[in-house]
């Protein structure tokens, strides 16, 4: 079967090879899958360059994220079988047309929702949820901060906002992505482009300061945040935008205003994805999805749109998704011509 593997750290373009390798065989409690789309997501190639939070042992492959088919089910297995369509979670090495899967990580995928948008509907959905019901429990009538409102998290907070009540603040980088925002109910709106931050939170908050938010940009933009939380506030800090596709170690620092942070008691907490499945119950994970894809086939939830290549064009997908034009489209490679 062929598999994208790297045997060392570096540019993906460079260090990423399509190569054949043995079909596993799964054991008791696993499922063996036929992947049938996986998105190059950015974490993947931090993965490859030696930046990501986990790296594999080598010769590994990146990815974290798709749809699959399952093909064979291992001893003691219950509750999927051969031929069910599947996202997994918590799994790794999903570059590969073949990989295998313990079976309690597998949540089925209702029929109305495509392969493609299947592919996408673990990591970005689940997030948003998280950062929003399980770590800040907002709830009606909570006000919510969020930077980077145009990326595929924000748009998903967003949508959610009006499934759970809460109410947002958007910090966007382009006056042309206001448009996007308020179409998906974003109440107010802060552009960075022409907008003095500091000053428009103090407005909106009625220098209250803000007390929850979350941010996946880090840098200036960050550190600015922090200074305007408001006593006891807290920020959760999920990503670092700013400092993608840089090499300066100085990029990836946030500077924080220490008389404020003291004085406002506020609370700054990093949080991960996969940190944040091992923490919580096996069973409410996979609810959690199953609620999740409820809403996206009936379309309470909308998945940025995608376009796929091949697996043997994979150098094209790696560089698209690593900066290059997609028309803000998700890219997807293709594993196998049985996607429907």
């Amino acid at each position: 079967m062929k598999a994208l593997i790297f045997h060392e750290l570096g540019n993906p373009n460079q260090v990423l090879h399509l190569e054949e390798i043995e079909e596993p065989i799964p054991g008791s409690g696993e499922v063996l899958l036929q992947v049938l789309f996986s998105p190059a997501n950015p974490s993947d190639l931090h993965m490859v360059r030696g930046r990501y939070g986990y790296q594999p042992s080598l010769p590994a492959s990146p990815g974290a994220e798709g749809v699959a088919v399952v093909m064979k089910v291992g001893d003691g297995v219950t509750g999927v079988r051969e031929g069910d369509r599947v996202i997994c979670f918590g799994t790794w090495n999903l570059w590969r047309e073949r990989i295998l899967c313990k079976a309690s990580h597998v949540v089925p995928v209702p029929d109305a929702i495509s392969d493609e948008a299947a592919a996408t509907a673990y990591q970005n959905p689940l997030t948003a949820w998280a950062l929003t019901q399980s770590v800040q429990h907002l709830g009606e009538g909570k006000w919510l901060l969020q930077t980077a409102a145009a990326s595929s998290v924000g748009r998903l907070v967003l949508q959610l906002s009006k499934v759970y009540g809460f109410r947002t603040i958007n910090v966007i980088r382009r006056r042309g992505q206001a448009e996007v925002i308020r179409s998906l109910g974003g109440e107010e709106v802060v552009c960075t482009e022409d907008e003095d931050l500091r000053g428009r939170l103090q407005e909106i908050s009625g220098g209250k300061g803000i007390e929850y938010a979350i941010d996946c940009v880090a840098g200036e933009v960050g550190g600015e945040i922090i200074r305007n939380l408001a006593p006891a506030g807290t920020m959760v800090q999920f990503g670092a935008l700013s400092s993608h596709r840089q090499t300066d170690p100085a990029k990836s620092f946030m500077p924080v205003f220490s008389p404020k942070l003291i004085y406002s008691a506020a609370t700054i907490r990093g949080w991960w994805l996969p940190r944040w499945l091992e923490t919580q119950p096996l069973e409410g994970v996979r609810n959690v999805l199953t609620h999740l894809l409820s809403m996206i086939a009936e379309g309470r939830l909308t998945l940025p749109e995608t376009t796929s290549l091949p697996l043997d064009r994979y150098r094209e997908a790696i560089a698209i998704a690593d900066g290059g034009t997609a028309e803000g489209k998700k890219i997807l490679l293709k594993f196998s011509d049985a996607a429907r």
